[in-house]
């Protein structure tokens, strides 16, 4: 229950940014809201050497998040509906959206084919390979993760700039590489490929997160985002059994790693080869149905839709 409520907010403040966004922003404004998610990720890693109190000194990490509760109430009060949502917009049906659906739905399962596990079992890999101490994996997590919200940010600029593709693509598939290397090696050298590997990969979160709102009209925005959510988990739960199977068949959590990359790479090839430039873009361009149904938000008045 509480990863379907943490995923569907995730989901939401997805499409608001990019509803509320000009044509020219909208991945940089997803660079901001995955670095605000990185930094309460950031402070959940920062507590980690809270576990080694004692036996039970893990249970603490998960009530310091109750501490944030009355933030959602100043932003229940504060965050008004997009003005997307609130003016007329067409009543979509998925009829005439499935290629878009399953393109990403694909790219959404093979991607977390790898990443998850490369992100899930990193710390056990750590732990139980390499014979870090918490505290360890603390200032491993801190030194090669921290510059990727430079990368984050770049990746926002450059997706405007560059394009989503080219962004995208170079940055997963370099990503890739990069961490299966760190899997595959140790002592410096898995610090310097996490660190780039990391880096990386934080160009490729603005260029391909805003894909998802920006290929489908204002009535399925968020809809779609929950069926590739699950496309997503699908990929998740695929990726940890298989790298968990793999690790025990080839002896050692990098070898899994290596099978399993496949699955980004191929991502990869397709964001060349199929998906769409989105960049400079209005949503109502994307998706003229709802153009159809009314103006785009810099050209009418904001009043609610009756």
């Amino acid at each position: 229950m509480s990863r379907g409520f943490t995923t569907t907010l995730g989901i939401l403040i997805v499409v608001v940014a990019a509803e509320e966004m000009p044509a020219g922003a909208r991945a940089f404004a997803a660079s901001v809201t995955s670095m605000a998610a990185a930094l309460g990720a950031g402070m959940c890693v920062m507590a980690l050497p809270v576990a080694d109190v004692g036996d039970d000194g893990w249970r603490i990490l998960f009530a310091l998040p109750l501490l944030a509760l009355p933030l959602l109430v100043l932003a229940r009060r504060h965050l008004p509906e997009s003005k997307r949502f609130v003016a007329p917009h067409a009543d979509a049906h998925l009829a005439g959206h499935g290629g878009r659906l399953r393109l990403l739905a694909v790219a959404a399962f093979f991607v977390q084919l790898f990443a998850a596990p490369a992100s899930q079992l990193q710390n056990e890999f750590l732990r139980d390979e390499r014979d870090f101490a918490a505290a360890t994996i603390t200032l491993f997590t801190i030194s090669t993760g921290t510059p990727a919200g430079l990368a984050v940010l770049a990746g926002g600029h450059l997706a405007e700039v560059r394009g989503r593709r080219l962004v995208g693509a170079t940055g997963l598939a370099g990503s890739t590489v990069m961490l299966t290397v760190m899997y595959l090696t140790s002592g410096p050298v898995m610090w310097v490929f996490s660190l780039f590997g990391t880096m990386l990969a934080g160009l490729t979160v603005p260029a391909l997160r805003v894909y998802g709102p920006e290929l489908f009209p204002t009535g399925l925005r968020a809809g779609t985002g929950g069926l590739l959510a699950i496309a997503g988990v699908a990929g998740s739960a695929a990726g940890v059994l298989a790298a968990g199977f793999l690790s025990d068949a080839l002896g050692g959590l990098g070898w899994a790693m290596s099978v399993l990359a496949a699955g980004p790479l191929l991502v990869a090839v397709l964001v060349i080869t199929r998906f769409p430039e989105t960049a400079h873009r209005e949503l109502e361009d994307l998706n003229p149905e709802d153009r159809a149904a009314s103006p785009p938000p810099s050209s009418r008045a904001s009043s609610p839709r009756p």
